[in-house]
């Protein structure tokens, strides 16, 4: 599961008439719109037909709404196949794909393991070890099938868990329906899934900057974006500390624990889903093997500080 935080851009967007900006929280997190068009009411429009189309997908996928596809599949898990509609499809199907490249470091089918930790919850303690064991015995992508757009999980007791993919497809689709508008310059930062197209003012590129992982109030780096994406995984946005140990969301699908080594790892990319997905895997594979892994991976970058607070970079811009 992805989860950042960026600055929607570093360089004061305020100023310029042309901006148009709405925030609202929506897929458990602060969704930003940004645009620059000259003509305000077709700005607000489009900005408002985005938020529709995220909560759409939200209403798709969130495991958290019980009549959500997702949820419906979930109660169904050893069934029958079920129909899902073409955006859910999309998404299990890049979920399957990322899966594999990645040898099962990121499994959209990790829901037990996830509901078990409760991260979105009172959480204070990890869970037992004989718990985690028999969760994961009800994980693995591998036991999703599909079968001319029908879904089933094989297992009873399964559950997808879309976090590491959807919300950046969500931002995606935002993008899509702010171009279909008329919008050929605009913004869409999802909690740090983010997605810029064109530029900020006609002429320059978007700036975002990227969160320190220990001091919050400070950016890490900044970066230039005109077409392209980014998305972070980080260990500070979702955690508990016990013992002295911190626990945090992004789990290591073969011990059901949180992933050790990172504190964030940033991911550049052509869509955020894809960043999304990326940044996920890398975090857990740990600073080598994820750099490795991504430079496998044609036309992404990286940004990743270590949990001794080491910065390593691939392909992305030096202070």
């Amino acid at each position: 599961m992805t989860l950042a935080l960026f600055c929607g851009a570093c360089q004061s967007q305020e100023s310029d008439p042309q901006i148009t900006r709405r925030a609202q929280l929506q897929m458990g997190t602060l969704v930003e719109i940004s645009v620059h068009h000259p003509d305000k009411a077709l700005a607000q429009s489009a900005i408002g037909q985005a938020f529709d189309e995220i909560s759409r997908i939200e209403n798709l996928m969130s495991g958290h709404k019980p009549d959500s596809e997702v949820s419906r599949l979930n109660k169904n898990a050893g069934g029958e196949f079920i129909d899902v509609s073409p955006d859910l499809l999309k998404v299990i199907n890049a979920g399957i794909h990322w899966g594999a490249h990645s040898k099962g470091v990121l499994d959209v089918a990790l829901g037990p393991v996830v509901q078990l930790w409760n991260f979105d919850g009172a959480v204070s303690a990890p869970p037992s070890t004989e718990k985690l064991e028999e969760a994961l015995t009800r994980t693995g992508f591998q036991n999703i099938e599909i079968n001319e757009g029908k879904i089933r999980l094989t297992q009873p007791g399964m559950a997808l868990e879309l976090g590491s993919i959807a919300k950046g497809y969500a931002v995606d689709q935002a993008v899509k329906v702010l171009r279909e508008h008329g919008v050929q310059n605009g913004l869409v930062n999802a909690g740090g899934d983010l997605r810029a197209f064109g530029t900020k003012d006609g002429k320059h590129p978007w700036v975002v900057g990227i969160q320190h992982p220990r001091k919050p109030q400070e950016i890490l780096a900044t970066l230039p974006i005109r077409d392209g994406a980014i998305a972070t995984s980080g260990d500070y946005q979702r955690y508990f500390m016990k013992d002295g140990v911190r626990y945090h969301h992004i789990l290591d699908p073969e011990t059901g624990l949180p992933a050790r080594g990172v504190r964030s790892f940033s991911v550049t990319a052509s869509s955020a889903m894809e960043a999304d997905a990326l940044a996920t895997a890398a975090f857990v594979m740990g600073i080598e093997k994820g750099m490795d892994f991504l430079k496998s991976t044609p036309g992404v970058g990286a940004l990743a500080v270590d949990d001794a607070g080491k910065q390593y970079r691939l392909n992305f811009p030096e202070p």
